[in-house]
């Protein structure tokens, strides 16, 4: 049991390592590493991904406003030009 949780865990920490950081882990030695030790470096990079999404949505949401202060008529129309013209995906 302890081996399959430990090969979850690695497997986590590897998709949630390329989520933050873009690229995939190498040499890292995770399989090294004690449960609670992996458990904690889940912890960490679920936290550092939840602010990197936070940060995405507040910098959305000044770009959506400034588009409104420019006169844009509602929120589904600055979002299309904002998207027309950063070619961007909302988060």
């Amino acid at each position: 049991m302890n081996t399959i949780y430990k090969d979850e865990l690695i497997q986590t920490l590897w998709d949630l390592f390329k989520e933050v950081h873009g690229v995939r882990p190498r040499g890292m030695g995770y399989e090294k590493y004690s449960i609670a030790d992996l458990e904690h470096e889940v912890a960490h990079l679920q936290r550092s991904l939840e602010e990197e999404i936070r940060h995405e949505r507040e910098m959305e949401d000044r770009a959506i406003n400034s588009c409104m202060d420019s006169g844009c008529p509602d929120i589904s129309t600055a979002m299309r030009w904002l998207e027309d013209a950063y070619e961007m995906e909302w988060v």
